[in-house]
């Protein structure tokens, strides 16, 4: 077994350039596993210690996770692959957002930008990363909420517990979006003695982030407070070239705050609000149209409120929540030529939660939940203009019903969910709006199996659907801007996938590995730019459903602590890895592969690889090695300039590695140390859109 990990490691560390050139010449790429650092006191017997490892090892596949069945359960219970990244490995990342923790974390292709613009992709689906989350495919949650938002980049950390995230479609509990998978952000409750701390850190390109936090429990933990800020800059960054990427710099500032309490027993409330600020954030544009001027302005405020209760003699319990969400984009251009011009999207996102968990006549247990989401898009423009897109609103309302049985080794999940949208084009400046309210309503549904074949080694299988609901500008009324004519389909129906799912899980002794299979048939996918007419009047254009893609792959994942004892301390060397391979990516429009020139659908790798070495040196020290590797993929081309614009090309993979040192001089105290892209790669992850090159930082945290 230690033969087959030092040939794994040799293969991430050094093959990743193999992969590279392979792929480059003829194929294909992806990201990560989380890794929990366990550090235990010296001085104990090694069999206990052994033995103790294996315990931790063990307690990962009987993690409570929330996001799966909005349902707290343990994992290994589920029929769907959930991960969890906890909050010890968060801190360990050093990571400056949710999108900086995924690019490691996470297998698939990211849409990342400079100006702090980041989606998430699950199996080939992606977050939207544009004003509201409404087309995306990937759902991103605050405990449980939308988020608002699918630009991972704009969500930072400090006052994370856990990040959750569940592969294949999770519709049938959280509706439009979650088509791809789910990315559920756990916010911090206070808990124990109270506790102060802060931090610094200073890195290349001039960046700097100050942190402060304070959590407290109370009354033995019946309440408690958990407080977070932050305030981070960064200068324009070089490239793995060593160029200067100008235009690139960034200000931000964050705060958190979370109170839970407890008054009765088994009743509990908790609230929680965050703010988020960019300014000043660099806009430079592709490389083939740079602009050195262009900014951009963040805003984004989150507030929620939960209660949840129970009969514990009746086996039965509640959740209802309110949240409330305001994001504003505002993108600058001083065009000293034409004078200066703010376009603005501002989008409110609120809505309820509310479910109840109660037995189901000795055949396990029912979940019956009703959601609302009221979704408002306001877009405008300073001076008053011509904005981009029209004002829009949504309501969503939907019911579901999910039976969890438990039978001897198996466990079945069995889940239906129903949603109503309604909704309308609105009046917008410098806009010809015919606003008119639509309807339309769809049924998601899911099946899944998890059968215990030992103790430790567990089989699963699923059958679930996901979608995306049309936006309101497809769907509903129509517009006119100086350069186009829009008017929406009544008959559009909402994205679709079904994908069908199954694996295996198991740990053997301290080895944890999992290895598993999809299947996707995505279809009816929303396009716009087909001309009709309108009262004889043909330059109009609207969207039609067209055909989708089928992806299906392979997933495999491991992970093998090794301790070792030396002078009575105990070093555990923990190789982790994990691979995402697409056996297929097949566009099924024709008309759409005739048009890019290639059938392999866009910016889906088909390799995927991330892993590493994590070394933990008792309580003092730990170390940790990473290596991610991207494969080639096909691309559009948007330099108006190319002979191929508008068509796929390919763009080659690239491998990248990362290194982070936590020393621990005195119990409350980290000095550490973080390299980003270690090789000083020239890479990106969009054509035109230079990343970061060897980037250094390093650090002091304490607490008190």
């Amino acid at each position: 077994m230690k033969r087959v990990f030092f040939l794994l490691l040799v293969f991430l560390f050094a093959g990743t350039g193999w992969l590279e050139a392979v792929e480059n010449r003829d194929s294909e790429a992806y990201p990560a596993l989380e890794t929990t650092v366990v550090t235990e006191p010296a001085g104990i017997d090694r069999q206990v210690k052994e033995r103790s490892e294996e315990h931790s090892e063990q307690a990962r596949m009987d993690e409570i996770v929330v996001t799966a069945t909005r349902d707290p359960l343990s994992a290994r219970e589920l029929p769907v692959r959930t991960e969890v990244i906890s909050r010890k490995e968060i801190e360990k990342s050093h990571a400056k957002d949710l999108a900086d923790l995924l690019l490691q974390e996470l297998p698939g292709h990211f849409q990342s930008y400079p100006g702090g613009l980041t989606s998430v992709q699950i199996r080939g689906f992606s977050s939207d990363t544009h004003g509201t989350d409404i087309k995306g495919r990937v759902a991103v949650l605050i405990d449980g909420h939308r988020a608002g938002t699918g630009n991972i980049a704009v969500i930072p950390l400090e006052n994370v517990e856990r990040v959750e995230i569940v592969r294949g479609p999770g519709s049938v509990v959280y509706g439009s979006a979650a088509m791809g998978g789910v990315v559920n952000i756990i916010t911090r409750k206070g808990r124990g003695n109270p506790s102060a701390g802060g931090g610094v850190e200073y890195g290349s390109w001039d960046q700097l982030k100050a942190t402060a936090k304070l959590s407290s429990g109370f009354w033995n933990d019946r309440a408690g407070i958990s407080m977070t800020a932050r305030h981070a800059r960064s200068g324009d960054y070089d490239s793995g070239e060593g160029a200067k990427v100008q235009n690139t710099g960034y200000q931000d500032e964050a705060y958190s705050l979370s109170f839970h309490a407890a008054p009765f027993s088994n009743h509990q409330f908790f609230a929680t609000g965050h703010y988020y600020r960019a300014w000043d954030v660099g806009n430079p544009g592709p490389t083939y149209a740079p602009d050195f001027d262009d900014y951009k302005d963040v805003l984004r405020r989150y507030g929620s409120f939960a209660y949840d209760g129970g009969l514990p003699d009746a086996d039965v319990s509640w959740h209802v929540s309110f949240y409330d969400v305001f994001d504003r984009s505002a993108w600058n251009d001083p065009g000293k030529v034409w004078g200066y011009l703010n376009s603005t999207t501002e989008t409110q996102t609120r809505g309820v939660r509310s479910q109840i968990s109660l037995p189901a006549w000795n055949l396990g247990r029912l979940l019956l939940g009703f959601d609302y989401d009221n979704i408002g898009v306001s877009n405008f423009t300073k001076p008053p203009g011509q904005a981009g897109n029209p004002n829009s609103s949504y309501d969503n309302y939907a019911v579901f019903g999910e039976e969890k049985i438990d039978w001897n080794r198996f466990s079945f999940l069995l889940g239906v969910r129903y949603d109503y949208f309604r909704e309308s084009l609105e009046p917008t400046e410098g806009l010809t709006v015919h606003s008119k309210e639509e309807t339309f309503d769809h049924l998601s549904w899911r099946a899944g199996v998890k059968y215990s074949i030992l103790d430790r080694l567990h089989a699963r299988a699923a059958v679930g659907t996901g979608f995306r609901a049309p936006a309101a500008d497809e769907l509903a009324g129509r517009y006119e801007q100086s350069w186009a004519k829009t008017v929406g389909n009544p008959n559009l129906k909402p994205e679709t996938a079904t994908t069908y799912e199954t694996g295996i899980d198991g740990e053997f002794g301290r080895l944890n590995a999992g290895l598993g299979f999809f299947y996707t048939d995505y279809t009816d996918r929303i396009s716009g730019g087909f001309p009709t007419c309108i009262d004889g009047d043909c330059s109009w254009t609207t969207y039609k459903n067209l055909q989708g893609a089928v992806l299906s792959g392979i997933e495999v994942y491991l992970r093998h602590p090794v301790p070792v004892t030396i002078c009575d301390r105990v070093i555990r060397f923990i190789p982790f890895a994990e691979l995402l391979y697409y056996t297929q990516r097949e566009i099924q429009d024709r008309k759409y592969v005739q048009s890019l020139g290639t059938d392999i659908l866009p910016y889906v790798s088909r390799t995927n690889v991330t892993g590493g070495l994590q070394i933990d040196f008792d309580r003092k020290a730990d170390l940790q090695f990473t290596a991610v590797y991207h494969g080639r993929q096909e691309v559009q081309d948007w330099d108006w300039m190319s002979p191929d614009y508008g068509k796929a090309v390919g763009k080659g993979g690239f491998g990248l590695y990362f290194a982070r040192l936590n020393y621990r001089p005195y119990r409350r105290l980290n000095v550490f140390f973080a390299v980003d892209n270690l090789a000083d790669r020239s890479y990106s992850y969009v054509d035109g859109y230079p990343m970061p090159g060897r980037t250094f930082r390093i650090g002091l945290e304490g607490r008190y």
